[in-house]
C-alpha cells in the first residue's frame, strides 16, 4: 500500500475540515501553508461564518482569475519572444514603435537620434512666448518623422518644454451636442486649464500636440471658422504652444489662410510654419543601428547579416534622391528588405544541412573568465543566446592583419550567427583537470595519478562525484542543459584558490598534449560530460567523431541534440573546440576562433570569395 494513501486513511476525521476542504479558498490555503490563517471555533460548526468563507472564496476566485491571466501573458511574450527571436523587427511608424515600449514613452531616448537643426526652431518659439500662445503648422511628408521628432522634445532638457499634451483628434467623434472641433476645442482647454492650475504661466511650457486631423476639408466651413476664433480666444489667455502636424501642402495652406482670417498673432511672426524634412541623411545608419539594437533585445546589426557597408550604401543611394523623396521610414524598409534578402540566401545555403551546426569554443586556462567576457554575450534574455561571440570584437582581430584576407563582415556574421552559431565560454580550469584526473583511466590519459599528485593535486579532485559536482556548475553544462549561467565575474576565495591549485597540472596537461595528443582529454571530458547529462535522454557525445554533414570536420566533442517537445529543443549538432593553450592573450584566442571557423566555413563552401560584400 502507497504511504501517502495509509497515512491518510488513518487520519481521524475533522467534520468541519471535511466541509470546508471542498472549498477552493481553503484548497489554495492548504497549499499556500496558510490554513492556520482560517479560525475555526472548536467542535462548533454551527458558528462558522459560512458568508465569511463566501467572500473569501470569491477573493479567491477573483486573485486566482488574475493570476492566470498573468501567468498566459508571460506565456504569450515569451512565446512570441522565442518565435521572433531571429526575426528583425524595425516599427515603421510611431504606433507601433509606442506600442512595443509601452507607457514609458521616454525609453524612447534610447534610440531616437535628436534632429537640432529644428529643436533650435521649437526652441524660438517657445522663448518667445510671454502671456499669448502660439500655434504652429508642422509640415512634412508621411514617414519622415514628424511624431517622434515632437515626442522626443519632452526629454530635451534643454528644450524649455515641461509637458507634451497629445490629443487623438480621430476618436473625438461628433454628435448630436458638440461637433468634432467643439470637442477639439474642449480638449485643449481642459489641457491647458489642469496643466495651469499646478504651474506657473511665466515659466512651465505646455505642449499641445493635435494629432491624426491633417485636414478640415471634412468640417463645415462655418465651424472651421467659429473653431479659429475661439482657439484665437483660448491663445491669447494661456501662453501655450500648440502643434498640428500636416501632411499635404494644400492642406497646409487651406488651414493657414482659415486660421489668419481671425488673427495673425496666433502665429509666430518669423516662424509661423515649421517645414520639417527629417534627420539628415547622414545620420539614417545610426537610427536604423540604434532602433534594431533597441527593439530587438540588444541585438546587434550584424546578428542580422546587416554590416556598415549595408548602412552606408543604402545612405549614399538615399543621398542622390531628391529631397522630397528622403524618408527615413523607406530608408529602414530597405533594411528590412536587406535582411530578408539575406535570410533567404543562408536557407539556400542550409538546404544541404538538414541539421543546424553549432560550434562551441571552451577556453580553459586561470584566466579563461576574464578573456572570454571580451569576446562572448554573457547576458540574454534566451538562455540559447548567451555565450554568443560577438561579431564586433572579433571583426576587430580581421583589420590590417593576415586574417584580413579570410574574414569580410558579412562572411563572419555567417560563420557566428548564420550558416553556423559560434559560441566562446569558459570552462574553469579546476574543473577540467578534474575531469582529467578522475576519469584517467577510463579515458587513457597518459599521465599517472602519482603523478598529478605530485602537483599538489586534493585528494577530493580525483573523485569522479567532486567532479561532476563542479562540472554541473559550469557555463558548458548549464547551456547544454538549456539552464541559465549566472554573470558577472566568480569572486570568491574558495574560486581563486581551486584555480590556482589547477594551475600546475594544467601545465602539465599542456606539455602532454604538446609532445603527444589532446585526444585522452578530450575523451575524459567528453565521459565525464556523459555521466553528467545521463538525465538528458535528448544529448549523445562523441569523441572526436566526424561531423555526419560536413564529414571533413573532425570536433574534439560532437554533440547530437535531438528534438525534444518537452524541453522545446530542436534537433542539431554541436561542435566543442577544446581550447587548451595557457597562453592567456586575447589576439591568440581571437586568432585561434577566427582560423577554426575559416576550416569550418571553407568546408561548407562559403569561401571570402562566395560573398559579396
Amino acid at each position: 500500500m502507497d504511504k501517502k494513501i495509509k497515512n491518510k486513511s488513518q487520519k481521524k476525521s475533522d467534520p468541519i475540515e471535511d466541509i470546508l476542504e471542498d472549498l477552493p479558498l481553503f484548497k489554495y490555503l492548504s497549499e499556500q501553508k496558510l490554513k492556520e490563517k482560517i479560525v475555526i471555533p472548536e467542535n462548533n460548526i454551527e458558528n462558522v461564518d459560512a458568508k465569511f468563507y463566501e467572500n473569501q472564496e470569491e477573493n479567491y476566485f477573483q486573485e486566482t482569475k488574475k493570476e492566470k491571466i498573468k501567468v498566459n501573458k508571460k506565456e504569450n511574450l515569451d512565446d512570441k519572444h522565442q518565435s521572433h527571436s531571429n526575426q528583425l523587427f524595425i516599427p515603421l511608424t510611431y504606433e507601433e514603435a509606442v506600442q512595443e515600449v509601452g507607457n514609458d514613452i521616454a525609453k524612447m531616448s534610447d534610440f531616437i537620434v535628436p534632429v537640432t537643426d529644428f529643436e533650435k526652431q521649437i526652441i524660438q518659439v517657445v522663448n518667445d512666448i510671454q502671456y499669448s500662445g502660439y500655434i504652429l503648422f508642422l509640415y512634412g511628408v508621411s514617414g519622415i518623422g514628424k511624431s517622434t521628432f515632437i515626442s522626443s522634445l519632452e526629454w530635451r532638457k534643454h528644450i524649455p518644454i515641461k509637458q507634451i499634451k497629445s490629443i487623438n483628434a480621430g476618436k473625438l467623434g461628433s454628435d448630436k451636442s458638440n461637433t468634432k472641433l467643439k470637442k477639439l476645442l474642449q480638449c485643449i482647454t481642459e489641457s491647458a486649464r489642469l496643466f495651469f492650475e499646478k504651474s506657473s504661466k511665466q515659466d512651465d511650457k505646455l505642449c499641445i500636440i493635435i494629432d491624426y486631423l491633417e485636414n478640415l476639408e471634412d468640417e463645415d466651413e462655418k465651424q472651421v471658422k467659429g473653431f479659429f476664433r475661439d482657439l484665437n480666444g483660448l491663445l491669447r489667455q494661456y501662453p501655450i504652444l500648440i502643434v498640428w502636424p500636416v501632411t499635404d501642402r494644400d492642406d497646409l495652406e487651406n488651414m493657414n489662410n482659415l486660421a489668419k482670417t481671425f488673427s495673425s498673432t496666433m502665429f509666430h511672426r518669423r516662424l509661423p510654419t515649421l517645414e520639417f524634412s527629417g534627420p539628415p541623411i547622414e545620420v539614417y545608419p545610426e537610427i536604423a543601428k540604434k532602433t534594431i539594437m533597441f527593439f530587438n533585445k540588444g541585438k546587434n546589426p550584424s546578428d542580422f547579416q546587416l554590416h556598415n557597408p549595408d548602412f552606408n550604401k543604402l545612405r549614399k543611394n538615399y543621398k542622390a534622391k531628391n529631397p522630397e523623396q528622403q524618408i527615413i521610414r523607406e530608408y529602414l524598409k530597405e533594411v528590412i528588405g536587406i535582411w530578408e534578402q539575406r535570410t533567404k540566401r543562408i536557407e539556400k545555403m542550409m538546404e544541404n544541412m538538414p541539421k543546424p551546426t553549432e560550434v562551441w569554443f571552451i577556453v580553459c586556462y586561470p584566466e579563461a573568465e576574464n578573456v572570454v567576457a571580451q569576446f562572448a554575450k554573457q547576458s540574454s534574455d534566451i538562455v540559447t543566446e548567451m555565450w554568443n561571440a560577438d561579431h564586433q570584437r572579433l571583426m576587430a582581430y580581421t583589420r590590417d592583419n593576415q586574417m584580413g584576407a579570410n574574414w569580410g563582415s558579412e562572411r563572419l556574421a555567417l560563420a557566428i550567427s548564420g550558416v553556423l552559431t559560434t559560441k566562446i565560454m569558459y570552462l574553469p580550469t579546476n574543473t577540467l583537470v578534474s575531469c582529467i584526473v578522475s576519469y584517467a583511466k577510463d579515458a587513457g590519459v597518459p599521465i599517472t595519478e602519482q603523478s598529478f599528485q605530485e602537483t599538489g593535486i586534493p585528494n577530493s579532485w580525483f573523485k569522479k562525484s567532486s567532479a561532476l559536482d563542479t562540472l554541473k556548475r559550469s557555463p558548458l553544462y548549464l547551456q547544454l542543459s538549456g539552464k541559465a549561467s549566472k554573470t558577472g565575474k566568480r569572486r570568491s576565495g574558495t574560486v581563486e584558490k581551486s584555480l590556482e591549485r589547477a594551475k600546475e597540472p594544467f601545465e602539465k596537461i599542456n606539455r602532454t598534449i604538446v609532445d603527444e595528443s589532446d585526444k585522452p582529454f578530450n575523451n575524459a571530458l567528453c565521459v565525464a560530460l556523459i555521466d553528467a547529462c545521463d538525465d538528458l535522454k535528448d544529448l549523445s557525445f562523441a569523441c572526436e567523431k566526424n561531423h555526419p554533414i560536413i564529414q571533413t570536420i573532425r570536433p574534439d566533442i560532437l554533440v547530437e541534440v535531438k528534438e525534444s517537445k518537452v524541453q522545446v529543443k530542436e534537433s542539431k549538432y554541436i561542435c566543442i573546440e577544446m581550447y587548451y593553450t595557457t597562453k592567456p592573450a586575447p589576439n591568440i584566442l581571437a586568432k585561434y576562433v577566427l582560423n577554426k571557423l575559416n576550416t569550418y566555413m571553407n568546408q561548407l563552401g562559403i569561401g571570402r570569395d562566395k560573398i559579396f560584400e
